[in-house]
């Protein structure tokens, strides 16, 4: 690219961010996400290594409800925060956009699923981690906020990218249909490794800082990773299916835009894990928290993102590894 094109690049990427600040807080005030405050802290249960339910950053974005607020809880410095988040996420958009094959309204609904999956996975993982702490009407908030946020945003970052009008590029390499066993054995791949490095980042990034696990068991004390393993199992084996729908709707969500991406295996998995690493979550914690205290929201951010760079990495390369020869239909 040129100097003229990586301004004129710059320039659209600073405009999308603007427009998915604003998208976000009118997002918020149609689902009305910010006007319930977080219920009353309760201590919940020690027996599970806890990890925040993925913060989009127009909840984080709201203000204390504490009383008093902070000089880090201004409103006008959560819109700086909130802007600086949105401009992270948009970097990495305008990235996959340019690196994108497709175009028009199929760029659009690839991008508009990356961004719904965000708020999804928020709704979700509230509901057994964060219920004495939110909002009783927190998930179906979230859901709302996420699908008007979508809806706005995935359209207007095409048109300003210049996305909306260009033809859908080709590869040289020839496809053909994955077969039904390595595509389920790809679903299944992908499910386990997002169930190890959920609890493995969880437990080995996030539940080491002690704040942390004062906040989540009321207690600094701390298990070897498989007493904590063994404790999940014991007390909620559930646990590990909910977590394994997670990562199978998680994929699911995100997989258009992973096979969007053009180049070969490495360069896909880049893109992948760049992606992952910013849109599960973790830009979201930048901004002030009323949810999280500042040191829990640090330690959940640098978990998501070194999660996101793992695991969007094993998918990239996973879904892109042998697709020249194994393309599955309608991908």
């Amino acid at each position: 690219m040129s100097a003229k094109e990586i301004l004129a690049v710059g320039i659209k990427t600073i405009v999308v961010a603007i427009g998915l600040t604003i998208i976000f807080m009118i997002a918020a005030v149609v689902s009305g996400i910010g006007r319930h405050p977080p219920a009353a802290a309760v201590t919940p249960s020690a027996n599970s290594t806890q990890r925040e339910a993925v913060t989009p950053p127009a909840i984080a974005a709201q203000p204390s409800t504490s009383g008093k607020a902070t000089p880090s809880r201004q409103p006008a410095n959560a819109l700086l925060w909130l802007f600086v988040a949105s401009l992270v996420q948009v970097v990495v958009i305008s990235y996959l956009v340019l690196q994108a094959k497709w175009g028009g309204w199929r760029l659009v609904g690839a991008l508009f699923l990356l961004v719904l999956n965000t708020w999804v996975q928020a709704a979700l993982e509230s509901l057994p981690y964060l219920q004495a702490r939110v909002s009783p009407q927190f998930s179906a908030q979230a859901l709302v906020t996420g699908l008007v946020t979508a809806a706005l945003f995935a359209p207007f970052a095409v048109w300003v990218l210049g996305g909306s009008r260009r033809a859908p590029r080709t590869e040289q390499a020839a496809t053909s249909h994955r077969s039904f066993g390595r595509w389920t054995g790809a679903l299944a791949a992908t499910t386990v490794i997002f169930v190890v490095l959920y609890y493995l980042c969880g437990y080995y990034i996030a539940w080491q800082n002690p704040e942390l696990r004062q906040y989540y068991a009321g207690s600094t004390a701390i298990r070897s990773f498989w007493g904590q393993m063994t404790s999940i199992w014991t007390s909620t084996p559930w646990m590990f299916a909910f977590q394994a729908g997670r990562g199978l709707l998680f994929v699911a969500m995100t997989l258009p835009v992973v096979r969007m991406l053009r180049g070969g295996a490495l360069r896909v998995a880049f893109g992948t894990a760049l992606m992952y690493a910013i849109w599960d979550g973790s830009a979201g914690l930048i901004i002030p928290n009323p949810i999280f205290p500042p040191s829990v929201a640090h330690s959940h951010m640098i978990e998501l993102a070194v999660w996101g760079l793992l695991f969007g990495a094993f998918v990239g390369w996973l879904m892109r590894s042998d697709r020249a020869a194994t393309a599955p239909a309608g991908l």
